[in-house]
C-alpha cells in the first residue's frame, strides 16, 4: 500500500513573490488525489516541494515520519526512493530508445543485472501497453505513447507515491480518456498513493478519490471528491463550468467588483457546478481498487463534518447493504434528507475486513528550470542499492 503524505502549513516564495502560503492537506495512502487550479498558481512548484527539489520557507512535509523540509541529505535520498514522477513533457532522453529511457532509473539507482533490468522494464512496458516499442526513439512516437513511456519509467523502482504533472498536457480528449483509465487501472494493481496536477475538468470529475484547488496563493479546499464537486464557492463553480464569469481572470486575479457583477448576472441563468458523474471503475479482469474500501471507511467516519450536499452524494454511492452496515437509514421516498443522520453501529458488529486499519499517528510559481536540467537533478543522484 502507498504511504501517507502529510503537508502542514507549507509556504513558498520566490523573492518577494508569494506562490502559496499555509497549505495544509493529507494525501491518504493508496488513494488518487487531484490538485486543480488556474495556470500560474504554483501546482508544479507544489510537486517539486513534495520531493524536496524546492525548499519551502515554512511548514512541513512528513513522509514515513520524516520531515523532508528539515531532514538530512541522506534521509531525503532514501525518501525519494518512494517517489515516481511523470513529468509534464514525459522527460524522455531523445537520444535513447524507449527501453533505455525506462531502464535509466534502474541503472542509476540499483545494482541489478541487465537480465533483471530487462525483466522489470518489459513488465512495466506491458502494464502501460508499450510492448513491442522498445527500440523506438521518443521522436518516432506519438505524444500519448511518450506519456505512457514516462509513466513506465516512473514505475520501474516500484514507488509508493506517484506524482503526475499535467499528464493530459498535449493530448486530445480521447487519449486523455485512455490515460485516465490507465491511471485508475494502475492504482488497482500497485495500490500506491497518486497525486495528479491537472487542468482537465473531465479528469478531475471522473478519476480521483480526493480533490483540492489552489487559487490566489491559497488552498481553497481539499477533501473527498464530492466536497469540491458540490461546492458553491464561486471560483470552484467558474473553474468546473469553464466560463469567463467569476473570480478567475486572464492573469488569475480579477477585480472583485467586476467578478461580483458578473456573478450577479449569472444567478438567473446558470447556478452551481455540473452534475456529479460516476467515478471511473477499473477495467474488466483487474482486481478492485483496495483504496475504494479504505476511502469509504475514512470518509464515512467524518461524514457529519461535510456539507449537506456532499453528504448526500456520498450516501448515494452506498448500496442498501452498505447503508445498513455503516448505520445509515435509506430514504423512504428516494430523496435524501438535507442532513443525513447516522445511526451508530457497535464496532463489534462491523466485519473485521470493513474496519479501518489503525495507523501510528504522524506528527501533527513560478520559476521553471530547463527540462534537461530538471531531469539531471532528479536522476543524477549517487548510485546506491535499493
Amino acid at each position: 500500500m502507498g504511504v501517507e503524505v502529510v503537508v502542514d502549513g507549507l509556504s513558498k516564495s520566490f523573492g518577494a513573490q508569494t506562490i502559496w502560503r499555509d497549505v495544509t492537506l493529507t494525501l491518504p495512502p493508496g488513494e488518487i488525489s487531484v490538485l486543480l487550479g488556474p495556470s500560474g498558481t504554483g501546482k508544479s512548484v507544489f510537486l517539486k516541494s513534495l520531493v524536496g527539489l524546492l525548499k519551502p520557507e515554512q511548514g512541513r512535509v512528513v513522509i514515513n515520519g520524516v520531515d523532508i523540509c528539515t531532514c538530512s541529505e541522506r534521509q531525503l535520498y532514501e525518501i525519494r526512493k518512494l517517489f515516481g514522477v511523470l513529468f509534464q513533457d514525459g522527460a524522455l532522453f531523445g537520444s535513447m530508445n524507449l527501453f533505455d529511457n525506462i531502464a535509466f532509473p534502474l541503472r542509476e539507482h540499483t545494482r541489478k543485472s541487465e537480465s533483471q533490468i530487462r525483466e522489470i522494464v518489459l513488465e512495466k512496458m506491458e502494464m502501460v501497453g508499450l510492448l513491442g516499442a522498445e527500440e523506438k526513439l521518443p521522436g518516432e512516437i506519438s505524444g500519448g505513447m511518450r506519456k505512457r513511456a514516462g509513466l513506465a519509467r516512473a514505475l520501474v523502482l516500484d514507488p509508493e507515491i506517484i506524482l503526475f504533472d499535467e499528464p493530459d498536457s498535449g493530448l486530445d480528449p480521447v487519449r486523455t480518456a485512455y490515460l485516465n483509465q490507465l491511471i485508475v487501472d494502475l492504482n488497482a494493481q500497485i495500490d500506491a498513493t497518486f497525486l495528479i496536477v491537472t487542468h482537465d475538468i473531465n479528469t478531475a470529475r471522473t478519476v480521483p478519490d480526493n480533490i483540492g484547488m489552489l487559487f490566489r496563493r491559497n488552498l481553497v479546499m481539499f477533501g473527498p471528491r464530492e466536497v469540491l464537486l458540490t461546492s458553491t464557492e464561486p471560483v470552484v463553480e467558474q473553474f468546473l463550468n469553464g466560463r469567463r464569469q467569476g473570480p478567475i481572470g486572464m492573469s488569475e486575479e480579477k477585480d472583485a467588483a467586476q467578478a461580483a457583477a458578473e456573478l450577479a448576472q449569472l444567478r438567473d441563468h446558470e447556478v452551481g457546478v455540473p452534475q456529479i458523474v460516476p467515478q471511473l471503475d477499473v477495467s474488466p479482469g483487474l482486481p478492485e481498487r483496495a483504496a475504494v474500501r479504505r476511502r469509504k471507511d475514512r470518509v464515512l467516519r467524518s461524514l457529519r463534518n461535510l456539507a449537506p450536499a456532499a453528504q448526500r452524494e456520498i450516501l448515494k454511492t452506498l448500496t442498501p447493504d452498505e447503508l445498513a452496515l455503516y448505520g445509515f437509514a435509506a430514504p423512504a421516498t428516494g430523496a435524501w434528507p438535507t442532513e443525513p443522520v447516522p445511526q451508530r453501529v457497535p464496532v463489534a458488529e462491523v466485519p473485521p475486513q470493513m474496519r479501518p486499519t489503525p495507523r501510528p499517528r504522524q506528527p501533527d510559481p513560478i520559476v521553471e528550470e530547463p527540462a534537461e536540467t530538471s531531469r539531471r537533478r532528479w536522476f543524477g543522484r549517487k548510485r546506491g542499492a535499493r
